[in-house]
């Protein structure tokens, strides 16, 4: 699909868009710039600057639908209560 707003072309995200511009994306390019995997205090350490920048809301959310499930019953009880811990709430 395609839209025009003012006189300038723009494309609708798309699945094969994001496969396109992700082609060349290793997963350790996604590891340097973000917290991934089971390393509970990992997690905490990176979701601390933002609580130093004054955030009170912070969102985790576990990428891929094959293992969501798994995460709910067994990770998320356990990271909640680090970052409760760690927040101080």
């Amino acid at each position: 699909m395609v839209r025009r707003r003012l006189g300038r072309e723009r494309r609708s995200p798309h699945p094969a868009g994001f496969a396109g511009a992700s082609e060349f994306v290793r997963s350790e390019d996604v590891a340097d710039t973000i917290v991934c995997g089971p390393d509970l205090d990992e997690i905490v350490e990176g979701v601390r600057p933002y609580w130093d920048a004054g955030f009170t809301d912070i969102a985790l959310v576990q990428v891929g639908d094959e293992g969501q499930q798994r995460f709910l019953d067994e990770a998320a009880g356990p990271l909640l209560e680090a970052l409760r811990s760690a927040s101080g709430s």
